[in-house]
């Protein structure tokens, strides 16, 4: 029972002025939860149709040391025992939550069969801390699902991860749901769209659905195609950038030359380390860089100002610099 509360927690909205989305609904052996944006669901061993509030109720069961009995109470409660613990949670009307069903057609891969999705996980993970937290473009905030890649971008770095498949839809997943893929951790074994969702299928009748966003982004071809001359991160170049950063400024600038990084242009100010880090002269963020660190062998800072073309494994993508 533990499995499917973990499972479907999720898509719970731990605040919310709509009470229906802090609470699980139980029919029909599946609990689902959702937040206004997504929702999960998974088969549960109980054979009672409630509504429970959903962390009063994962709190009870992880309390639980000995067999657990469940049952409703006529105060409409969900009465829970195990050994000597008892608890009892509140629920609303088992009508007030809606039940959740996943919507549109399930997908075919241009005829042929899913595609295996082994892979999908650690690419993922990997451009993950690259989604935009900017509110103002909404179409940043997700991952775009293209052909055999993926993209995400923050507005100032942008990167492609390449699949060893070819994911079957173009759309943009928002970076919650890319969040719960990542912490089920498991890879998708069915599709299914409609207009505006879309939904992971899992094994043993498990499922997320999200909303999805807008598909139309910048040109990423004409930033990501340009001829670049690639050299190899100096030694400790990162280590430099982890060096520096207690000491930069509020925009966390680093001035690279060809010996040194700097937290300030000028000579005898701010902080430094001597290194080979670039063969020209250009300012980045710092953080910015140091999400490069795992994802990136090799970059060509002589594009700045213009965006600095770099490579990884199975990785490529942009970062921009920034104005003096």
């Amino acid at each position: 029972m533990l499995d499917a509360l973990k499972f479907v927690k999720g898509a719970v909205a731990p605040k919310s002025f709509v009470p229906e989305l802090s609470h699980f609904k139980i029919k029909g052996g599946y609990i689902t939860s959702y937040n206004g944006t997504m929702s999960l669901c998974s088969p549960i061993a109980i054979d009672i149709e409630a509504a429970p509030k959903a962390i009063p109720f994962i709190k009870a069961i992880e309390a639980c040391n000995e067999p657990v009995s469940i049952h409703l109470t006529k105060a409409n409660k969900l009465g829970i025992k195990s050994g000597n613990f008892k608890a009892f949670i509140d629920c609303l009307q088992d009508q007030e939550v809606p039940e959740l069903v996943p919507s549109g057609v399930m997908v075919e891969a241009e005829g042929e069969e899913m595609p295996d999705m082994t892979g999908l996980l650690p690419a993922l993970k990997k451009v993950f801390p690259f989604i935009a937290d900017d509110a103002s473009r909404q179409w940043a905030r997700g991952v775009l699902f293209k052909g055999q890649s993926i993209f995400a971008t923050n507005n100032i770095s942008l990167v492609e991860h390449w699949l060893p498949f070819r994911f079957p839809l173009t759309v943009n997943v928002p970076q919650e749901a890319i969040k719960e893929l990542l912490r089920i951790n498991e890879n998708p074994v069915g599709l299914q769209m409609s207009d505006n969702t879309l939904t992971f299928h899992f094994t043993d009748g498990r499922w997320l659905e999200t909303q999805l966003y807008e598909t139309t982004w910048p040109p990423l071809q004409d930033i990501l195609n340009r001829e670049s001359a690639q050299r190899e991160f100096t030694p400790h170049f990162f280590d430099a950038l982890e060096t520096l950063l207690p000491f930069a400024d509020d925009m966390t600038r680093a001035y690279i030359s060809p010996d040194k990084i700097a937290t300030s242009p000028e000579e005898q100010t701010g902080s430094t380390v001597e290194i080979d880090a670039s063969p020209t002269y250009g300012i980045f963020n710092m953080k910015q860089l140091l999400l490069l660190k795992t994802i990136a062998n090799t970059i060509d800072f002589t594009g700045y100002p213009a965006p600095c073309i770099f490579y990884g494994d199975m990785v490529r993508g942009a970062i921009m610099g920034m104005a003096s």
